[in-house]
């Protein structure tokens, strides 16, 4: 009994530090979006300034280490001692493979969210040299900075923002000059139990890749959508001079 209120309390810890962790990256975000920063972020160059803005590499790390400390109290006293007491109490023996195959699952899970920020960073950091070989990524700064075209997108959502020239998705990163915009149109994700979320699905002119953009609500999804258009139209009439 002892055990498993070390375990109800490390859950419950658990779920309040990932409730935590969501409240901080929704309140850093909002910051970055009204530019809520200091002038020395503002100062830095283009390319480190949007690598400060889409990666936020010093609130990962904390967020990391926080995952993996937890992952390592949950591989004690989950798997080891969990195990030791279970045969105590149990009335037939089991074979460590149930708790050496739950401990594998969870290490794969955290293996693979570090394969996935890396690779997402990379990709960022792609994105941002295709821009800066375009020269784009100077006047996307000064966009940037000087758009107050914000579109709250709900407590699921990632708020976006609109510049007069590019489009700015923090998480993921993405910065999508208008005049490759092809087609948007909006679709569903149905998953288990009859949940679905909706997602923006942006297709850009070649050679770029169509990108989706998640969000809970259709009417969200919808107004993102309206305003894409406007904004695709108004730079096709306009020849891009950045």
């Amino acid at each position: 009994m002892k055990l498993m209120f070390i375990l109800f309390f490390m859950l419950l810890l658990f779920i309040f530090l990932l409730f935590i962790v969501f409240i901080i990256r929704k309140k850093l975000i909002k910051k970055i979006m009204f530019l809520e920063i200091d002038e020395d972020l503002k100062n830095l160059a283009p390319k480190e300034f949007f690598l400060n803005i889409l990666k936020r590499e010093k609130f990962s790390k904390i967020v990391n280490y926080v995952g993996f400390f937890l992952f390592l109290l949950f591989t004690f006293f989950i798997v080891f001692l969990g195990y030791q007491e279970y045969k105590v109490y149990s009335d037939f023996s089991i074979t460590p493979i149930i708790p050496i195959f739950v401990w594998s699952v969870v290490s794969a899970n955290l293996l693979l969210a570090l394969l996935i920020k890396k690779r997402e960073n990379k990709r960022i950091s792609e994105m941002l040299d295709n821009l800066e070989k375009s020269k784009l990524l100077k006047c996307a700064k000064a966009d940037f900075i000087l758009s107050n075209k914000i579109l709250e997108t709900g407590i699921l959502g990632n708020n976006i923002k609109f510049g007069s020239k590019f489009l700015f998705v923090i998480y993921p990163g993405y910065i999508i000059p208008y005049y490759c915009l092809d087609d948007i149109n909006v679709k569903e994700i149905f998953g288990r139990y009859g949940s679905k979320s909706y997602y923006v699905n942006v297709i850009l002119k070649v050679p770029f890749k169509p990108i989706n953009i998640t969000f809970a609500k259709k009417e969200v999804c919808e107004k993102i959508r309206y305003i894409l258009l406007k904004r695709k139209y108004k730079a096709q009439n306009d020849k891009p001079n950045i």
